[in-house]
Protein backbone atom coordinates (compact mmCIF):
# COMPACT_ATOMS: atom_id res chain seq x y z
CA UNK A 1 0.00 0.00 0.00
CA UNK A 2 2.61 2.31 1.21
CA UNK A 3 4.21 1.81 -2.40
CA UNK A 4 1.44 2.83 -4.26
CA UNK A 5 0.84 6.45 -2.19
CA UNK A 6 2.51 9.49 -3.24
CA UNK A 7 3.78 10.84 0.11
CA UNK A 8 2.91 14.34 -0.59
CA UNK A 9 -0.84 13.31 -0.48
CA UNK A 10 -0.70 12.64 2.62
CA UNK A 11 0.48 16.05 3.68
CA UNK A 12 -2.42 17.36 1.72
CA UNK A 13 -4.76 15.07 3.49
CA UNK A 14 -3.26 16.41 6.66
CA UNK A 15 -3.76 20.37 5.91
CA UNK A 16 -7.17 19.47 5.06
CA UNK A 17 -7.80 17.67 8.01
CA UNK A 18 -6.30 20.61 10.15
CA UNK A 19 -8.28 23.35 8.54
CA UNK A 20 -11.68 21.29 7.51
CA UNK A 21 -11.88 23.46 4.35
CA UNK A 22 -9.73 23.00 1.42
CA UNK A 23 -9.69 26.59 0.18
CA UNK A 24 -7.89 27.31 3.49
CA UNK A 25 -5.84 24.46 3.30
CA UNK A 26 -4.88 25.25 -0.52
CA UNK A 27 -3.70 28.64 0.76
CA UNK A 28 -1.62 26.98 3.84
CA UNK A 29 -0.14 25.21 1.60
CA UNK A 30 0.48 27.46 -1.17
CA UNK A 31 -1.51 25.34 -4.34
CA UNK A 32 -4.20 25.96 -6.16
CA UNK A 33 -7.79 25.11 -5.05
CA UNK A 34 -8.28 22.45 -7.83
CA UNK A 35 -4.40 21.09 -7.55
CA UNK A 36 -5.30 20.27 -4.18
CA UNK A 37 -9.07 18.81 -4.63
CA UNK A 38 -6.73 16.39 -7.43
CA UNK A 39 -5.01 15.34 -5.15
CA UNK A 40 -7.36 14.66 -2.72
CA UNK A 41 -9.12 12.78 -5.16
CA UNK A 42 -5.89 10.67 -5.64
CA UNK A 43 -5.93 9.36 -2.38
CA UNK A 44 -9.93 8.70 -2.30
CA UNK A 45 -9.11 6.26 -5.19
CA UNK A 46 -5.92 4.72 -3.58
CA UNK A 47 -7.59 4.46 0.08
CA UNK A 48 -11.02 3.43 -1.63
CA UNK A 49 -12.80 5.89 1.01
CA UNK A 50 -14.26 9.24 0.24
CA UNK A 51 -12.27 10.88 3.38
CA UNK A 52 -14.04 13.76 3.25
CA UNK A 53 -17.88 15.25 2.54
CA UNK A 54 -18.94 18.94 1.88
CA UNK A 55 -20.67 20.35 4.65
CA UNK A 56 -22.03 24.33 4.98
CA UNK A 57 -18.33 26.05 5.86
CA UNK A 58 -15.96 23.11 4.54
CA UNK A 59 -15.53 19.46 5.05
CA UNK A 60 -16.52 16.75 7.41
CA UNK A 61 -13.97 13.88 7.76
CA UNK A 62 -15.43 10.26 7.29
CA UNK A 63 -14.50 8.07 10.21
CA UNK A 64 -11.87 6.39 8.06
CA UNK A 65 -10.12 9.50 7.51
CA UNK A 66 -10.74 10.33 11.19
CA UNK A 67 -8.63 7.09 12.29
CA UNK A 68 -6.05 7.73 9.62
CA UNK A 69 -5.15 11.66 10.76
CA UNK A 70 -3.14 11.13 14.37
CA UNK A 71 -0.40 8.61 12.95
CA UNK A 72 0.07 10.52 9.34
CA UNK A 73 0.06 13.52 11.54
CA UNK A 74 2.33 12.62 13.71
CA UNK A 75 4.55 11.01 11.74
CA UNK A 76 4.47 13.85 9.17
CA UNK A 77 5.86 16.17 12.65
CA UNK A 78 8.62 13.71 13.27
CA UNK A 79 9.61 14.09 9.47
CA UNK A 80 9.71 18.12 9.93
CA UNK A 81 11.00 17.80 13.58
CA UNK A 82 14.01 15.81 11.96
CA UNK A 83 14.57 18.37 9.14
CA UNK A 84 14.49 21.29 11.18
CA UNK A 85 16.03 20.33 14.08
CA UNK A 86 18.97 22.26 13.51
CA UNK A 87 17.72 24.25 11.03
CA UNK A 88 14.55 26.29 12.63
CA UNK A 89 14.65 30.28 10.93
CA UNK A 90 11.89 32.53 12.60
CA UNK A 91 12.37 35.07 9.77
CA UNK A 92 11.81 32.00 7.01
CA UNK A 93 9.68 29.93 8.71
CA UNK A 94 5.96 29.52 7.40
CA UNK A 95 4.94 27.09 10.27
CA UNK A 96 0.99 26.78 11.08
CA UNK A 97 0.16 27.02 14.77
CA UNK A 98 -3.24 25.94 15.96
CA UNK A 99 -3.61 27.97 19.54
CA UNK A 100 -6.97 27.41 22.05
CA UNK A 101 -7.82 30.01 24.60
CA UNK A 102 -9.94 32.60 26.21
CA UNK A 103 -10.45 36.23 24.32
CA UNK A 104 -8.98 37.31 27.81
CA UNK A 105 -5.33 35.52 27.27
CA UNK A 106 -5.69 35.85 23.56
CA UNK A 107 -6.02 39.94 24.48
CA UNK A 108 -2.80 39.63 26.86
CA UNK A 109 -0.97 37.19 24.73
CA UNK A 110 -1.31 36.63 21.24
CA UNK A 111 -1.53 40.66 20.54
CA UNK A 112 0.95 41.87 21.47
CA UNK A 113 3.19 38.10 20.43
CA UNK A 114 1.91 39.07 16.27
CA UNK A 115 2.35 42.55 16.57
CA UNK A 116 6.15 41.79 17.68
CA UNK A 117 6.44 39.01 15.07
CA UNK A 118 5.47 40.77 12.25
CA UNK A 119 8.91 41.67 11.45
CA UNK A 120 11.06 38.86 13.26
CA UNK A 121 8.65 35.94 11.96
CA UNK A 122 6.74 37.89 9.22
CA UNK A 123 5.45 34.33 7.57
CA UNK A 124 4.35 32.19 10.50
CA UNK A 125 0.41 32.09 10.95
CA UNK A 126 -1.33 31.96 13.65
CA UNK A 127 -4.92 30.15 14.25
CA UNK A 128 -6.96 30.34 17.23
CA UNK A 129 -9.60 27.68 18.00
CA UNK A 130 -12.79 27.39 20.41
CA UNK A 131 -11.68 26.79 23.91
CA UNK A 132 -12.97 25.48 27.03
CA UNK A 133 -11.42 24.28 30.30
CA UNK A 134 -12.92 21.38 29.52
CA UNK A 135 -12.02 20.56 26.02
CA UNK A 136 -8.70 21.49 25.55
CA UNK A 137 -6.60 18.83 26.88
CA UNK A 138 -8.74 16.53 24.53
CA UNK A 139 -8.19 18.71 21.76
CA UNK A 140 -3.92 19.18 22.73
CA UNK A 141 -4.30 14.84 23.24
CA UNK A 142 -6.21 14.30 19.93
CA UNK A 143 -3.60 16.77 18.12
CA UNK A 144 -6.78 19.27 16.97
CA UNK A 145 -4.44 21.96 18.52
CA UNK A 146 -0.70 22.65 19.14
CA UNK A 147 -0.98 24.38 22.45
CA UNK A 148 -3.34 26.00 24.61
CA UNK A 149 -3.47 28.39 27.38
CA UNK A 150 -6.06 28.75 30.81
CA UNK A 151 -6.62 27.62 34.65
CA UNK A 152 -6.57 24.32 34.19
CA UNK A 153 -6.07 20.81 37.00
CA UNK A 154 -5.72 17.62 36.48
CA UNK A 155 -4.15 17.45 33.55
CA UNK A 156 -2.96 14.35 31.75
CA UNK A 157 0.65 12.73 32.07
CA UNK A 158 1.42 13.16 28.19
CA UNK A 159 0.49 17.52 28.72
CA UNK A 160 3.49 19.62 29.72
CA UNK A 161 2.60 23.19 31.54
CA UNK A 162 4.78 26.42 31.71
CA UNK A 163 3.11 29.03 34.25
CA UNK A 164 2.54 32.29 32.90
CA UNK A 165 0.69 34.69 34.66
CA UNK A 166 -0.88 34.65 38.27
CA UNK A 167 -4.63 35.87 38.44
CA UNK A 168 -5.46 38.23 40.97
CA UNK A 169 -9.23 39.18 41.04
CA UNK A 170 -11.00 42.38 41.76
CA UNK A 171 -14.62 43.49 42.14
CA UNK A 172 -14.98 45.72 39.17
CA UNK A 173 -18.01 48.82 38.49
CA UNK A 174 -18.78 51.99 36.75
CA UNK A 175 -17.65 54.84 38.43
CA UNK A 176 -20.26 56.79 40.42
CA UNK A 177 -21.86 52.94 41.39
CA UNK A 178 -24.62 53.56 44.45
CA UNK A 179 -21.79 50.90 45.78
CA UNK A 180 -19.20 52.87 45.96
CA UNK A 181 -20.81 55.50 48.17
CA UNK A 182 -20.51 52.87 51.20
CA UNK A 183 -17.15 53.09 52.98
CA UNK A 184 -16.33 49.50 52.35
CA UNK A 185 -18.31 46.89 49.79
CA UNK A 186 -19.66 44.12 52.02
CA UNK A 187 -20.16 40.47 51.81
CA UNK A 188 -24.39 40.74 52.16
CA UNK A 189 -24.18 44.09 49.29
CA UNK A 190 -21.65 42.37 47.13
CA UNK A 191 -24.05 39.20 46.56
CA UNK A 192 -27.40 41.19 46.81
CA UNK A 193 -25.84 43.40 44.01
CA UNK A 194 -26.86 42.66 39.96
CA UNK A 195 -23.62 40.20 38.83
CA UNK A 196 -22.17 39.89 35.30
CA UNK A 197 -20.70 36.53 35.17
CA UNK A 198 -17.99 35.66 32.72
CA UNK A 199 -18.51 32.01 31.46
CA UNK A 200 -16.65 30.62 28.28
CA UNK A 201 -19.70 27.38 28.17
CA UNK A 202 -22.25 29.74 30.32
CA UNK A 203 -22.06 27.34 33.46
CA UNK A 204 -21.21 28.63 36.20
CA UNK A 205 -18.01 29.67 36.91
CA UNK A 206 -14.77 29.27 38.65
CA UNK A 207 -15.71 31.83 40.91
CA UNK A 208 -19.39 31.00 41.55
CA UNK A 209 -17.89 27.44 42.65
CA UNK A 210 -15.50 28.71 45.03
CA UNK A 211 -18.59 30.94 46.43
CA UNK A 212 -21.02 27.75 46.77
CA UNK A 213 -18.31 25.71 48.41
CA UNK A 214 -18.92 28.10 51.06
CA UNK A 215 -22.31 28.35 51.04
CA UNK A 216 -22.78 31.43 48.98
CA UNK A 217 -24.60 32.66 46.04
CA UNK A 218 -24.19 35.93 43.91
CA UNK A 219 -27.26 36.84 41.52
CA UNK A 220 -25.98 36.77 38.24
CA UNK A 221 -28.48 38.53 36.22
CA UNK A 222 -26.58 38.46 32.69
CA UNK A 223 -23.81 36.15 31.69
CA UNK A 224 -21.78 36.59 28.73
CA UNK A 225 -18.95 34.27 26.87
CA UNK A 226 -16.17 36.74 26.50
CA UNK A 227 -13.88 38.81 28.62
CA UNK A 228 -14.19 41.80 26.37
CA UNK A 229 -17.36 42.29 26.47
CA UNK A 230 -17.29 42.60 30.26
CA UNK A 231 -15.50 46.42 30.91
CA UNK A 232 -18.24 47.95 28.33
CA UNK A 233 -20.96 46.44 29.62
CA UNK A 234 -19.52 47.54 33.34
CA UNK A 235 -19.23 51.30 31.93
CA UNK A 236 -22.69 51.43 31.02
CA UNK A 237 -24.76 49.46 33.73
CA UNK A 238 -24.60 49.09 37.36
CA UNK A 239 -23.45 45.70 37.14
CA UNK A 240 -20.51 44.22 38.84
CA UNK A 241 -18.49 41.76 38.03
CA UNK A 242 -15.64 39.69 39.89
CA UNK A 243 -12.89 39.72 37.02
CA UNK A 244 -9.07 39.28 36.80
CA UNK A 245 -7.32 42.44 37.84
CA UNK A 246 -5.78 43.11 34.26
CA UNK A 247 -8.65 42.49 32.70
CA UNK A 248 -10.04 45.45 33.61
CA UNK A 249 -6.65 47.52 33.44
CA UNK A 250 -5.81 47.02 30.53
CA UNK A 251 -9.56 47.52 29.20
CA UNK A 252 -9.57 50.56 26.93
CA UNK A 253 -12.69 51.35 29.77
CA UNK A 254 -10.32 51.40 32.43
CA UNK A 255 -11.18 55.25 32.58
CA UNK A 256 -15.04 54.43 33.60
CA UNK A 257 -14.28 51.93 36.01
CA UNK A 258 -13.43 51.31 39.89
CA UNK A 259 -11.57 47.86 40.93
CA UNK A 260 -12.02 47.55 44.24
CA UNK A 261 -11.44 44.81 46.70
CA UNK A 262 -13.96 41.98 46.44
CA UNK A 263 -15.81 40.98 50.21
CA UNK A 264 -14.60 37.44 49.54
CA UNK A 265 -11.00 36.86 48.92
CA UNK A 266 -11.40 34.63 45.95
CA UNK A 267 -8.08 32.31 45.08
CA UNK A 268 -5.63 33.49 42.88
CA UNK A 269 -5.56 31.21 39.81
CA UNK A 270 -2.57 30.42 37.40
CA UNK A 271 -2.48 30.51 33.63
CA UNK A 272 -0.69 27.54 32.36
CA UNK A 273 0.72 27.45 28.81
CA UNK A 274 0.41 23.61 27.93
CA UNK A 275 1.38 21.54 25.37
CA UNK A 276 1.38 17.13 24.29
CA UNK A 277 4.56 16.01 25.20
CA UNK A 278 5.03 14.90 21.61
CA UNK A 279 6.22 18.78 20.51
CA UNK A 280 8.63 18.92 23.19
CA UNK A 281 11.65 19.23 20.67
CA UNK A 282 9.63 20.32 18.05
CA UNK A 283 11.76 23.68 17.10
CA UNK A 284 8.87 25.83 15.63
CA UNK A 285 6.91 24.76 19.24
CA UNK A 286 9.98 25.70 21.35
CA UNK A 287 10.64 28.98 19.80
CA UNK A 288 6.49 29.59 20.22
CA UNK A 289 6.72 28.57 23.84
CA UNK A 290 9.76 30.75 24.47
CA UNK A 291 8.66 33.77 22.96
CA UNK A 292 5.23 33.85 24.74
CA UNK A 293 6.79 33.89 28.03
CA UNK A 294 9.43 36.74 26.46
CA UNK A 295 5.75 38.55 26.15
CA UNK A 296 4.02 37.71 29.50
CA UNK A 297 7.26 38.77 31.02
CA UNK A 298 7.20 41.90 29.01
CA UNK A 299 4.04 42.89 30.28
CA UNK A 300 4.56 42.16 33.71
CA UNK A 301 2.54 38.99 33.83
CA UNK A 302 5.21 36.77 35.55
CA UNK A 303 4.11 33.64 37.76
CA UNK A 304 4.44 34.24 41.43
CA UNK A 305 3.85 31.76 43.77
CA UNK A 306 0.69 32.92 46.18
CA UNK A 307 -0.96 31.40 49.20
CA UNK A 308 -4.41 30.68 48.62
CA UNK A 309 -6.65 33.01 51.29
CA UNK A 310 -8.48 32.01 53.46
CA UNK A 311 -12.64 32.74 52.85
CA UNK A 312 -14.52 34.44 55.34
CA UNK A 313 -16.79 32.46 57.96
CA UNK A 314 -20.63 31.78 57.32
CA UNK A 315 -22.05 34.25 59.86
CA UNK A 316 -19.06 37.02 58.15
CA UNK A 317 -21.94 39.04 55.92
CA UNK A 318 -21.13 42.10 56.99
Amino acid sequence: MLGAIDLNLLRIFNAIMTERNVTRAAAALHMTQPAVSNAINRLRLTLKDPLFVKVPGGVLPTQRAELLWPPIRDALARIADTLERNDFEPARSEAVFRLSMSDYVADQVIRPLFVQQQTVAPNIRIHLHPYSLDNAGQMLEKGEVDMAAGVYSNLGSSLRTLPLETLTYVCAMRKGHPLLSQSRLTLDNFLRARHLMVSLLGVSSLVDHELAAHGYRRNVVLTVNQFSLAPRLLAETDLICVLPHNAVRNSPYNHLLEAVEAPFPFAPRTVNLIWHERSDDIPAHRWLREEILTVCQAQGMQFEQTKKPQPPGLDSHS
